[in-house]
């Protein structure tokens, strides 16, 4: 193994490549993964308790069903006798690219220069707002 990192995703670790597909509960997306450890060749990074510089890009392949399960109830001398199967929703994700600080830091870098060149621009003050003229209904009568 020459690149490789443990992730956390779904409250479970896995010991995943670049190019690896992992079968799991279903997921909603984006998918929140957490990097614990990070390893490529004699460089070692180790998460107390995740590393913020490393980052798995991960995508959803498919989402399918699993394999049923049977549930049954049975008592033995008055005949009853219920089964109920379940499948449970999964998702089949695949990780394609694990990657270290400087493209996540020239990511974060590129959206900071965003952020600057929107609050350049300048602003516009709303248009003053019309008073609102109140009718009062009168009672009537009899």
């Amino acid at each position: 193994m020459e690149k490789y990192a443990v992730i956390k995703f779904a409250s479970k670790q896995f010991l995943v490549q670049e190019g690896d597909v992992i079968e799991l509960e279903r997921q909603k997306i984006p998918l929140k993964i957490s990097v614990l450890m990070y390893r490529d060749g004699s460089k070692r990074l180790v998460g107390e308790p995740e590393l913020k510089e490393v980052s798995v890009k991960a995508v959803v392949l498919e989402e399918k069903l699993g394999k049923k399960v049977r549930v049954a109830r049975f008592k033995k001398k008055s005949g009853y006798e219920k089964v109920k199967g379940h499948r449970q929703p999964m998702s089949i994700i695949k990780i394609e690219k694990i990657s270290i600080g400087t493209e996540k830091a020239e990511r974060a870098a590129k959206a900071e220069a965003k952020k600057v060149e929107k609050t350049e621009k300048p602003v516009k003050k709303p248009a003053a707002k019309k008073p609102v003229k109140k009718t009062v209904k009168k009672k009537e009568t009899k």
